[in-house]
């Protein structure tokens, strides 16, 4: 009964999106879909998006230490670089899906910034490896402490040594701000490599995290773990080109129903009206982009432990690994870039309380920003949202463009 109870909620919680693919997954016609319906950036990627608008972005691949093929997006410019670091399932298409009127890396390469825009490992853009033929389970055998500790560093060294400057900017959201913590308290010599960080919905604590169900799934880690293991479900939300048609009919007809549930569940979306109407079949058409499921356990555990720290990989491992029963704790205190942070009372994610935790122990803070309960402004919004001109893009490029 137990066993029943735990999966029922594994594929309410987690599945969900799995369950809304498959769902959409329907056989389409171009033909019966109207023309004027499709927005034709739904089919691009990242380079494609920006050469349409007008802009000449270059590719750039980064190889870590451990093997794997990081495909990185550049806006050349000649100012200070300036870095973009994705959330958790998204990829540099993040960035650029609301267009150059919305969309921040435009924005900054208008304003003169040289922009970067960043792919971690296990996304639609840096899936490869240099060893041919990977076995799935070793290619899937990351946490968020190999995103910031050998993804991060590498990439930020390439920026640095093509550029003919010494320092440059980072952006994160969501995810993309706790690899930033995981590499300045690891690496802390980093931090002189970084000018100026604004983080965006900032994650590091999640012991008051609101998505639905958390608790349930923090006591049952291991449950889950084994579970994604034995069906070999190592990417739970793979990009898909094929998936691009049903999802662009995602905000069409009686399935927008579902998808706005899922944006709610996930991202607590207050308004579905938050969202931009007119760019939400691109939006729903490039992410997810991948969800490596250790990701998923590493922030669990984060929850049930209340700390910030290294991937438990139980005790007789941690001893080998770390030559401790307990992961190492992440010192976050050793962050001491300046910072902004930009986040929200009502965010599930980025927690209030968490928030506040963080800010305690950055010892750099220059600004912070806090969005009050009236404005529900959610997760999504602080890439996705119809309003994020005037709450992030532009208190964003106010920051750089003095600091430059």
């Amino acid at each position: 009964m137990v066993f029943k109870c735990n999966l029922f909620y594994f594929i309410v919680v987690i599945g969900l999106p799995l369950v809304s693919n498959i769902f959409f997954d329907t056989n389409y016609d171009i033909n019966e879909i109207k023309l004027s319906d499709l927005d034709s950036e739904a089919f691009l990627d990242s380079f494609e998006a920006l050469t349409k608008h007008g802009y000449t972005p270059e590719k750039h691949v980064v190889t870590t230490e451990d093997g794997y093929v990081l495909t990185h997006f550049r806006i050349p410019r000649k100012g200070p670089p300036v870095l973009l670091v994705h959330g958790i399932t998204d990829s540099s298409d993040e960035w650029l899906v609301l267009g150059p009127n919305r969309s921040l890396s435009y924005q900054l390469a208008d304003a003169g910034f040289d922009v970067w825009l960043f792919n971690s490992r296990g996304n639609r853009y840096s899936k490869e490896h240099i060893e041919q033929n990977i076995p799935k389970e070793k290619y899937w055998d990351f946490s968020l402490d190999e995103m910031g500790i050998r993804d991060l560093p590498p990439t930020i060294d390439y920026i640095l040594n093509v550029t003919p400057y010494k320092k440059m900017f980072y952006i994160g959201f969501s995810q993309g701000t706790t690899i930033f913590h995981i590499m300045c308290s690891t690496i802390p010599n980093y931090n002189n490599k970084i000018k100026y960080a604004v983080l965006l919905a900032p994650v590091a604590w999640v012991s008051n995290i609101k998505i639905p169900l958390i608790s349930v799934f923090s006591n049952n880690i291991q449950f889950i773990s084994s579970l994604t293991v034995d069906s070999g479900l190592y990417d739970l939300l793979p990009f898909s080109s094929d998936k691009v048609y049903s999802r662009l009919n995602c905000y069409k007809r009686l399935s927008k129903q579902l998808c706005d549930l899922e944006a709610f569940l996930y991202f607590g979306l207050k308004n579905a009206n938050y969202l931009p109407e007119d760019r939400a079949a691109v939006i729903s058409s490039h992410s997810p982009a991948g969800l490596n499921a250790k990701i998923i356990i590493q922030y669990l555990q984060w929850h049930k432990s209340k700390r910030v720290q290294r991937f438990d990989h139980g005790e007789t491992k941690n001893l080998e690994m770390y030559s401790t029963k307990d992961p190492p704790l992440y010192n976050i205190s050793l962050t001491t870039t300046p910072v902004t942070i930009i986040a929200s009372e009502i965010d599930w994610f980025g927690d209030i309380d968490d928030v506040k935790m963080l800010r305690q122990n950055l010892p750099n803070v220059r600004n912070f920003i806090m969005y009050n309960n009236s404005l529900e402004f959610s997760h999504l919004e602080f890439v996705y949202g119809s309003r994020v001109n005037s709450l992030v893009n532009r208190p964003i490029l106010k920051i750089l463009l003095k600091e430059r």
